[in-house]
């Protein structure tokens, strides 16, 4: 009997250490293959935000920076608060979408977005969402040819 507690008690011991050996090679695993991973969210920069003193709607100053590896179209949703009113549901002064077409890597475009709703104190301005799409061509993304192309 004592025999196969201690036995038993190897196991769950070699079983645990063995658990938390391989949770420490899968972060490490995780993390180096993540490494160098970019965000579209990354490129996108809310530079002012403000209120338009003649219709009382925000206006956000947003300045998107490609660092992505080819050209592309990026899309940013943006949210507008009303911090007069608080917090919470009842302070959302609405939602844009800015879309930057075919942007060169390296390129910078600077753009104006005017909310849809009149504030009636300062405004706050979120990049709440940003995408990334491709319109480089396959071949121009990929620095070698393909085997069939030969």
């Amino acid at each position: 009997m004592t025999i196969a507690l201690i036995t038993v008690g190897g196991l769950v011991a070699l079983a645990a250490v063995g658990g938390l050996v391989g949770m420490i090679l899968f972060a490490h695993a995780y993390g180096e293959v993540h490494a160098d991973m970019r965000y579209p969210y990354d490129d996108v920069t809310v530079t002012s935000c403000r209120m338009d003193e003649e219709t009382r709607r925000p206006v956000a100053g947003v300045r998107i920076t490609s660092e992505a590896a080819r050209r592309g179209t990026y899309t940013v949703h943006l949210v507008f608060r009303d911090r007069a009113a608080g917090s919470g549901k009842d302070a959302a002064a609405g939602k844009r979408t800015l879309v930057v077409e075919d942007l060169a890597v390296g390129a910078t475009v600077s753009e104006r977005v005017v909310g849809p709703t009149a504030v009636l104190g300062p405004p706050e301005c979120e990049a709440d969402d940003v995408t990334f799409q491709s319109t480089a061509g396959a071949a121009t993304v990929s620095p070698h040819p393909s085997p069939s192309a030969s």
